[in-house]
């Protein structure tokens, strides 16, 4: 009879145990799973921190914390993680009552992009481990990787182009009206430009120098359309470093410039468009944008990007086309708007196996081939 008693204790206790932890094993537990800074250089090494809290007195004896991540975030310890789609990652530990656990997971920032955490979940038992409890997690961490920059010949051959071509036209449009300086009479200056007051100072002939009717601007158009039948989009993001790159050496020169391109945003789901902005944070502000294309989502035609904006620049700007794609229709509506503004370049991002193009006469000398490292 006692056997039974004791039976029927034993019983009741393990169904009441198992009752208690089904109603309130999740309670006043919390799980974030956070990156160490929302925005890393390409490349960066970085951490995800994972903090899960019990806020109550039931201890929970192990408990598998869970969440997903984009494969482009490469963990160095790949213990407890597989790989498919994304990187899952399982973390198993044992939580006391009132009790914290903090975890720190280096990672390197390996690709450009906006990133989130898909699902974060935790996974749990009662006692005896006869259930398991599980909940998901709302969870708003993101992280930006900029683009590469890179480490190229063809940007200093790149600046040096533009600043010839921005020399150029100051040097064809000048304003008779305003006064940038005096200097010394040179061969070929007019009799007209001669300041004669500042010459009888100095004791040698002066002159005017006029100032230029121009800012200094240029605007690059970055075109993300396939440019083979499989659909690859490893010159599209060397494209999307090239601009970068490009920014950042324009911003140390202290000219301004926009961006146009017809890659969509992740999050908008809008054009990357970013026009003059004199701002000091202007190039932070553009790397996070091109960070933000989403080259899955199909772009719109170049040619709508390009007739919409080409307005808004001047005949004296400078303007910069990045294109890895060279086809026919591209190239003839190329011609079109370099009837309208004579200086422009056509950069082209490609491998050593892309054929080579044959522009036509029009754009001839306004193409430039970019062999980059690496094959589709």
């Amino acid at each position: 009879m006692e056997i039974f008693v004791l039976v029927g204790i034993l019983l009741a206790v393990f169904l009441g145990e198992i009752l208690y932890y089904r109603l309130h094993a999740l309670d006043n537990l919390s799980l974030k799973v956070d990156f160490s800074k929302n925005v890393a250089d390409y490349g960066e090494n970085i951490e995800l921190i994972e903090v899960v809290e019990n806020r109550k007195k039931l201890p929970l004896p192990f408990i598998i914390l869970k969440f997903e991540t984009p494969r482009e975030i490469k963990f160095y310890d790949m213990e407890n993680a597989t790989t498919s789609d994304f990187i899952y990652r399982e973390d198993m530990l044992t939580m006391k009552a009132f009790s914290k656990h903090t975890r720190r997971i280096k990672a390197k920032c390996s690709k450009r992009g906006y990133y989130v955490f898909p699902r974060v979940g935790i996974t749990t038992s009662d006692l005896f481990l006869m259930e398991r409890f599980s909940r998901e997690f709302d969870n708003s961490s993101h992280l930006v990787v900029l683009p590469e920059i890179l480490k190229a010949n063809i940007m200093e051959i790149l600046v040096s182009v533009t600043l010839s071509e921005l020399q150029c036209r100051r040097t064809l449009l000048t304003d008779p009206f305003s006064l940038a300086g005096i200097r010394e009479y040179g061969p070929g200056d007019p009799m007209k430009s001669i300041n004669w007051k500042a010459s009888a100072k100095t004791g040698e002939l002066m002159v005017n120098q006029n100032a230029s009717t121009c800012a200094q601007k240029v605007h690059i158009f970055l075109n993300l359309e396939n440019y083979n039948p499989k659909g690859s989009t490893s010159l599209l993001e060397k494209s999307i470093a090239l601009t970068y790159t490009y920014l950042l050496e324009l911003a140390k020169l202290g000219i301004p410039a926009s961006v146009f391109t017809n890659g969509i945003d992740i999050l908008t789901g809008m054009p990357v468009i970013s026009e003059i902005d004199p701002g000091s944070s202007a190039v932070d502000k553009r790397g996070m944008m091109l960070a933000g294309i989403d080259l899955k989502t199909p772009v719109i035609p170049f040619a709508e990007i390009l007739e919409k904006y080409i307005s808004s620049t001047d005949q004296s700007d400078f303007i910069l086309v990045i294109s890895p794609q060279f086809s026919d229709s591209f190239r003839m509506y190329l011609t079109e708007i370099k009837a309208l503004r004579h200086s422009l370049l056509w950069l082209m991002p490609c491998y050593r196996t892309t054929p080579e193009v044959h522009p036509e006469p029009e754009i001839a000398d306004s193409y430039m081939r970019w062999e980059a490292v690496g094959y589709d």
